[in-house]
């Protein structure tokens, strides 16, 4: 799980290369900063292949922001919990 800061500003750049291949083949998730009362930026969360994160890395570290570990770690915790819950839902639909 590879997790960037992309200022929103950025957005439209970030677009154009999820949009090209292979990157976007890679699983994709976009959380807004506000879910941490912050504004401003966007995390983008990519899941995949080593071969295509690589890809991916390079192309993004030239608009994303440097993101400390302990932002990782909390936007990481936030989608792991985020599964959890969508889970534990479709357990008691299907239960």
């Amino acid at each position: 799980m590879d997790i960037y800061k992309i200022p929103v500003s950025k957005k439209q750049d970030m677009e154009k290369i999820l949009a090209t291949d292979p990157v976007f083949r890679l699983s994709v998730t976009t959380k807004d900063s506000t879910v941490f009362n912050q504004s401003g930026f966007l995390y983008l969360i990519l899941e995949g292949s080593e071969e295509r994160l690589k890809i991916a890395r390079d192309m993004l570290s030239k608009i994303s922001e440097n993101i400390k570990e302990e932002e990782k770690i909390k936007v990481q915790e936030l989608i792991e919990n985020e599964r959890k819950n969508v889970y534990d839902s479709l357990g008691s639909i299907f239960g």
